[in-house]
């Protein structure tokens, strides 16, 4: 093996001192500016495409509306209460817990390692044996957009039945819902939805960093609110059971 030259010694040592000047302003509290960010992707052989446009605070923010609690315990929670109780509850969400922390931790230090924008596919390829990366990358990138694609539209479809319920709240007489929507109702209110959305996300970028910080306390309180009820509560519910129907 042949030693290394002066040039890629060089590189590399301009590569560890950003790096550690990065990490050194990250325990400090400080913001490293998208300069010394950019140059140590350059020296890390890859160039920067992306804007930067978020603290790392408004990324926490951004991950915590993502995880969407309130909405998540609101479509799901009366499963796990009517097939074990409470303890099914608690000791499952410590268990999954754990197994989600597992993966975020090898999910970091890949990124950390191979930070671009591919994200998966690209270190799904860099991390196969030679002979099936291709094919793996291939796979992995595919089941990545399906996977994105199919998980957004069931959360705009729930929103969209949460919001028909929403509606059903105000009854015409006792028991019957203001809004009686059809089938075709229902889609058409899940496609405006699901275009407003991405309206939002198109044309007001600039401001989705606000609107993550000013989601998140709302959630915040919503759950401060569940966590100081009793598990045992009977909440009220009319209508038909939830396994039937979302407007519980």
């Amino acid at each position: 093996m042949s030693a290394p030259t002066e040039a890629a010694v060089g590189t590399a040592t301009g590569r560890d001192e950003l790096a550690s000047a990065v990490r050194t302003r990250s325990k400090t509290g400080e913001e490293p500016d998208n300069e010394s960010a950019d140059d140590l992707l350059a020296a890390m052989g890859y160039k920067a495409e992306l804007v930067r446009t978020r603290s790392t605070w408004h990324v926490a923010f951004m991950s915590f509306v993502l995880a969407s609690i309130p909405y998540g315990l609101a479509t799901t929670l009366y499963y796990p209460l009517q097939g074990g109780g409470p303890v099914v509850v608690v000791w499952g969400w410590l268990l999954v817990s754990l197994i989600i922390l597992c993966v975020a931790a090898s999910l970091g230090e890949i990124t950390s390692v191979y930070p671009t924008a591919g994200g998966v596919y690209y270190q799904t390829f860099m991390l196969a044996p030679p002979s099936i990366r291709r094919l793996a990358a291939y796979i992995c990138g595919w089941c990545y957009v399906v996977g994105n694609i199919t998980i957004t539209l069931a959360v705009q479809f729930g929103t969209t039945l949460f919001f028909v319920a929403c509606v059903n709240v105000f009854e015409s007489e006792p028991g019957v819902g203001i809004w009686q929507a059809e089938t075709y109702q229902v889609f058409l209110t899940f496609l405006a939805i699901t275009l407003l959305c991405n309206a939002i996300s198109v044309f007001g970028n600039r401001y989705l960093p606000l609107l993550d910080v000013s989601v998140s306390f709302p959630t915040l309180f919503i759950l401060a609110d569940i966590s100081g009820r009793s598990p045992y509560r009977r909440l009220p519910c009319s209508g038909p059971s939830p396994a039937s129907s979302p407007s519980w």
